[in-house]
Order: structure tokens, then sequence, then C-alpha cells
């Protein structure tokens, strides 16, 4: 089995006893991709019905494995061959998929799909100088949106937009930031 994890974030290291042992002591020793020493080791503490549970967080972007070992006593020194040792995969990046999710619909509002402009100030040439452009997640949301409203229902982002001009009709700069 494989775990997506954030790099700095803990993410729970669980294990299973199929019996439901409740009074054995087992232990996770983490790798990193192709270590031979584990990084770390955690004591799973039990929760309930032969779970057992502790946090690893990943200090790097990586693939880590948990090696489980269940031992019969707390010194860790008895290994309980009753079970079989298991392995879990965990893969550590500094983003997680909601995190690309949000990135996604965001690149997708900064192409136009599903923006509402709104705002907008025009110089005395009628140039367009500033604005608001709110990205949101759905058609529906965004024909919800209205001039100078504050709907929030589906709304990814918002950017303030301004332009400065060196001339009728000559743009000098233009800038789009996230707020």
């Amino acid at each position: 089995m494989a775990v997506s994890a954030k790099v700095g974030t803990p993410v729970p290291i669980v294990m299973i006893l199929e019996d439901g042992n409740e009074t054995q002591y087992p232990q996770a020793l983490i790798y990193a991709a192709g270590g031979t020493s584990p990084i770390e080791t955690l004591d799973l503490d039990h929760k309930a019905l032969g779970r057992y549970e502790a946090s690893f967080t990943p200090p790097t972007s990586d693939v880590f494995s948990a090696v489980f070992i269940v031992y019969a006593d707390t010194g860790h020194t008895i290994e309980n061959i009753v079970y079989v040792r298991a392995v879990e995969q965990i893969f550590a990046s500094n983003e997680t998929v909601d995190d690309l999710s949000a990135l996604i619909l965001r690149i997708l509002g900064l192409v136009h799909e599903n923006i509402f402009i709104d705002n907008t100030i025009h110089d005395v040439n009628g140039q367009l100088v500033a604005a608001r452009v709110r990205i949101f997640d759905s058609q529906a949301n965004c024909e919800a949106a209205t001039d100078g409203g504050s709907e929030t229902a589906g709304l990814t982002a918002t950017y303030e937009m301004s332009t400065v001009y060196e001339g009728v009709g000559k743009m000098g700069t233009y800038r789009m930031k996230k707020v």
C-alpha cells in the first residue's frame, strides 16, 4: 500500500493486527529510498481493535518505506513471529493533490475559464487601468457573480489588475497580482 504525504506535515503511519491483539508493541522503521539504516524508528501506540498508529513527518521530498515489526515486549527485543513483517511506501512531495488541484483551477482561470472581471477603472482615454479578476470553480458560480459583488461560492482566487500606459493605446506595464 502507499501513502501520499507533504514535506513537513505529519502523516499517520498505521498497522492493524488482523486478530485484534491489543497487547503487542509494534514499531515502524522508516527508511529513505535506497537506505540501509532507518532514519527514524516509531513506536506505534494501540488505538482500538488491534489498530496501532504513530505519526511520521517527512523531512524531504522522497519515497520512504515504513517497515513494520511486531514485538512481544515493551523493550522491543522479542519479535512476535506470529505476525509477518509488512512494508508501506510513503510518497512525500512539496505539494499535495489538493494543492495541485487548486493550482490547476487557478491556471485555468488565468486562461479565462470561469472568470469574472469587474470593478473596472478607465482613464480619460477610455483605456482600462485597473480591474478585479475573480476565478470561480464552475460556470454556475461564475454566472452568479455580480459587478462589485462579494460572492464567495466557488471562488478560487482573486486578482487585482493594473495597467500603466505610455500614451494613448500604448500600454507600458501590466500587472496581475493575487490578493
